[in-house]
């Protein structure tokens, strides 16, 4: 079927399809060294995952590491040979609050940097801190824990002045980017990905003239050394890349050769819809990547590639959920 697994997390069963069987439910199987697993201070309290919205690979491959964007204390860990096994990474409690969880990028062997939406949800709303920060997160080995996190608190402010400076020909409407939601053309970012020394961001909200965008930081984990929040980020130039008309970037995953983009709706209007593509950076060649079965997510949010190079997909939905939150896709052979 190309579907090699698919999962509900935190409810009431997790149906494979491949298998065809009717697994328990998740959130009460955590094995008993899940629990002696868990960081001190770490709340006991269940939490369900609300609106996956980004996924990274960690703990040596053998864990997928699920942000979302509805949750401002925790990540998710779930094991990817029993995706019946699932345990919460919990902040710190002294960890400035992460609003609207929107993208993460594995670092190194053991870390991530996670990114809040860097927007606003109405246009002319109030700026809203804990909506546009960057975390830094280190894991432990097999990612059962978090053994760190460092917050930089200005990206969304750095963010808006850049594309302000350096957008004065590639957007329609300078104004919309700080004032307005990413409805209206405001600072959304959806994407990100870790390439070569640079994070790169991808923006759903502004789109450029002639397509979607990409923003690169240079030697990000200076904003995350000591004095780091005095720091100013070091852009590079801005990526504009040949999408097409109401595409925008809504996920990204780095890979041997290139970087997978998930492309979609610019704003929440019906559009163009979702489609992969390759991107080689340096480059501005797009190349259509196709998986089987790529209609059964019918809202991707976050994707990222398993040691096997298969696609992990978490899909965005809302309570009551659906039946799958979490899928394994198979590559199309070109």
């Amino acid at each position: 079927m190309g579907i090699a697994k698919v999962s509900l997390l935190g409810w009431a069963s997790l149906f494979s399809l491949a298998a065809g069987l009717l697994l328990p439910d998740i959130a009460t199987c955590e094995k008993a060294e899940d629990s002696a697993a868990k960081p001190a201070g770490a709340s006991s309290r269940r939490v369900d995952l609300i609106e996956a919205s980004g996924i990274v690979v960690r703990g040596g491959g053998k864990v997928a590491v699920i942000g979302g964007d509805e949750t401002t204390d925790r990540l998710w860990a779930v094991s990817l040979s029993d995706f019946a096994l699932r345990w919460e990474l919990v902040f710190p409690k002294d960890t400035p609050m992460l609003d609207d969880i929107e993208a993460l990028a594995p670092y190194g062997d053991h870390s991530l940097f996670v990114s809040c939406a860097q927007s606003r949800t109405k246009t002319r709303e109030k700026d809203k801190p804990e909506r546009n920060r960057l975390a830094f997160v280190t894991l432990t080995e097999d990612a059962r824990r978090i053994t760190s996190i460092r917050v930089y608190e200005q990206l969304r402010y750095h963010l808006v002045m850049y594309l302000w400076n350096r957008g004065r020909d590639l957007f329609a409407n300078l104004g919309a980017i700080a004032m307005n939601g990413p409805n209206r053309g405001g600072l959304n970012v959806e994407g990100m990905a870790w390439w070569k020394g640079e994070l790169l961001l991808g923006l759903r909200s502004p789109v450029a003239k002639g397509g979607a965008v990409v923003v690169p930081i240079r030697e990000p984990t200076r904003l995350f050394q000591p004095g780091g929040r005095q720091r100013e980020p070091s852009f590079g130039n801005p990526i504009v890349l040949p999408t097409k008309p109401g595409e925008a970037i809504r996920g990204m995953a780095a890979t041997d050769d290139g970087i997978i983009i998930l492309l979609g709706d610019q704003t929440d209007a019906p559009g163009p819809g979702f489609r992969l593509v390759r991107w080689r950076p340096g480059t501005k060649e797009l190349r259509d990547v196709r998986v089987k079965n790529f209609s059964a997510a019918p809202r991707f949010e976050g994707i990222a590639l398993d040691p096997e190079g298969r696609l992990l997909v978490v899909q965005d939905q809302r309570l009551p959920l659906p039946e799958t939150i979490l899928f394994r896709l198979e590559f199309e052979k070109p």
